[in-house]
């Protein structure tokens, strides 16, 4: 019976922990994501910001798995995002000491059901008003945290009338560390180990030094959730589940060699004398420690990590290494694929009338960039149809979740964006053949027509990947896309003048004049495909211009 509460106990403190955790997040879930986003790129301000992060959340965890998903995503610099991941093994360390207070010495796990009733009544009734129904959720979280906490408690302090717990006692400090370090894997929240050491400690079932030793166990079992995070995603999450697992095995390791035997003097030198306030300070200290040990060389660290561990694998899609669930993030990948697309096909246009503008200009590092040289102009567009497939489907999965309107439009215009790039190159496909007989044409005004498209075409490219390639204001795009809007339109007239001032004399038959004026018809709308594409891209809504109204696009599908 006492098992059974205990488990039971355990079961409602992590199921309260996830929705106190829920409603915090939610309540300030979006200036969260812009900090992190936004983090300094100096290791005190990115450390500084895991710290003061995970304090808000309550989890680690959770913002492990949210750098990942932005480092993944490009939004977040691995130097940036070692130092928050860092910061948060500090940040979390509160935990234990509300735990300490509100759990074992005010006994608000008496009012707890009160407290549980309160946020499940404000949920019922003003669930309709979304920050009330969050804090309220918070509440209900916090009042299930203390219930379980309570059971917990209790079924610790009656075990020793019951069993002997002279078996869990007197035991070589190493058997705690590994259990910590089992528990905190299995749990995946050494928040809940934590809880479990100091409900141990509060009924003497376990001594000062034990409890320690369990929970610097349970510090190196964490590392497990961002560990397993890592296992689908590319080089860069490999790397920051290893900076994770490094810096707590270097610093579990020397508090479990150093600081234990030590711990009566430094308990001594902190003043402390309530064991349950000596565990959680040594939690404290422990991770403040290591971490001002571990700050000054975080650039050589996450150097080594860079040259060591799980490199980048360019040929793998950004859409497979981050989480739809972390919306941000997953736009910020969707918005990098579909840059990546645009820019692809923009290039693959240039191919079919053989211009070199493919052969310059391109990251060295890039897969697709290879691909484009080594591969023909057929095998290109089915490529690009194959990535069109995966941002389409990425794009329905993110918008399975919960998103703002800009949110939507954004998706809906990269969407737009990517159907216009793939729509361009299809266009100038379907007419390879008819521009082969141009270019090698038995009349020089058909070798002349093919020169000027071929010009066009090149030149149009480039203008496009300018823009691309360099940050521009909205406004500047807008009126560049107008114009090449505009000189698009122009052409295609000239093009067609030039057809029939030349159809006496030189074109032998209808067809060839047919063929001269779909040409110019089908390179018309493949130029304005890919110019609405760019536009879509680079004039979407991003998070930070929410309050400003949406551009009105105008993509070609």
């Amino acid at each position: 019976m006492i098992l059974i509460d205990f488990l039971l106990g355990l079961a409602i403190f992590l199921y309260g922990m996830h929705e106190l955790e829920r409603g915090i997040r939610k309540l300030s879930d979006a200036r969260l994501r812009y900090w992190l986003r936004n983090s300094t790129g100096t290791s005190f301000g990115s450390v500084v910001t895991g710290i003061f992060t995970t304090a808000i959340l309550q989890s680690s965890s959770m913002v492990s798995l949210m750098v990942l998903a932005f480092a993944a995503a490009g939004i977040l610099p691995l130097v940036n995002s070692v130092g928050i991941i860092l910061g948060a093994n500090l940040g979390t360390t509160l935990t234990g000491w509300i735990v300490a207070t509100l759990g074992f010495k005010l006994n608000l796990e008496a009012i707890s059901l009160e407290v549980f009733a309160a946020g499940a009544a404000v949920v019922v009734l003003f669930g309709r008003y979304r920050k009330l129904r969050h804090a309220a959720i918070a509440v209900v979280g916090l009042g299930l945290l203390l219930f379980g906490l309570g059971l917990m408690k209790t079924s610790m302090e009656t075990l020793p009338e019951v069993w002997n717990v002279s078996r869990l006692q007197n035991q070589p400090a190493i058997v705690y560390l590994l259990l910590g370090l089992a528990l905190a894997a299995l749990i995946q929240s050494s928040s809940a180990v934590m809880m479990m050491a100091l409900s141990a400690l509060n009924a003497s079932i376990l001594s000062l030094p034990e409890a320690v030793a369990l929970i610097i166990g349970a510090d190196l079992g964490t590392t497990s959730t961002t560990a397993l995070g890592s296992l689908v995603g590319g080089g860069i999450k490999k790397q920051l589940a290893m900076a994770h697992f490094l810096f707590n095995l270097i610093v579990d390791s020397l508090a479990f060699l150093v600081l234990l035997p030590l711990l009566p003097l430094l308990v001594a030198a902190l003043g402390i004398e309530d064991p349950l306030y000596s565990l959680v300070a040594f939690h404290t200290v422990m991770n403040l420690l290591g971490l001002c040990g571990f700050v000054p060389f975080i650039n050589p660290f996450t150097a080594f990590l860079v040259k060591h561990i799980g490199k980048e694998n360019s040929e793998s899609s950004i859409l497979q290494k981050v989480p739809t669930e972390i919306t941000d993030a997953a736009l910020a990948a969707l918005n990098q694929a579909v840059r990546e697309l645009v820019t692809r096909a923009t290039y693959a246009s240039t191919q079919v009338i053989h211009s070199h503008i493919a052969d310059v200009n391109q990251p060295e590092e890039s897969g697709w960039a290879r691909q484009l040289q080594e591969q023909n102009f057929d095998e290109n567009y089915e490529s690009l149809k194959q990535t069109e497939g995966e941002i389409l489907k990425f794009s329905l999965k993110t918008q399975a979740q919960p998103l703002s309107v800009e949110q939507s439009l954004t998706i809906d215009m990269l969407v737009r964006a990517t159907r216009s790039s793939v729509y361009a190159v299809k266009t100038l496909k379907d007419i390879e053949h008819d521009l082969t007989d141009l270019r090698y044409g038995d009349h020089r005004a058909m070798k002349e027509l093919y020169q000027q498209q071929q010009a066009y075409i090149e030149s149009t490219a480039r203008e496009l990947l300018k823009l691309m390639e360099d940050s521009h204001p909205v406004l500047y795009v807008q009126e560049k896309l107008e114009e090449l809007k505009l000189n698009n339109d122009n052409h295609q007239v000239e093009m067609n003048r030039f057809v029939h001032s030349h159809a006496q004399s030189l074109f032998a038959d209808k067809q060839t004049l047919s063929i001269e004026l779909n040409v110019n018809w089908e390179i018309h709308h493949s130029c304005k495909a890919l110019i609405g594409a760019v536009l879509g891209l680079l004039t979407q809504v991003q998070p930070e211009q929410e309050n400003q109204p949406a551009a009105k696009v105008d993509v070609m599908e």
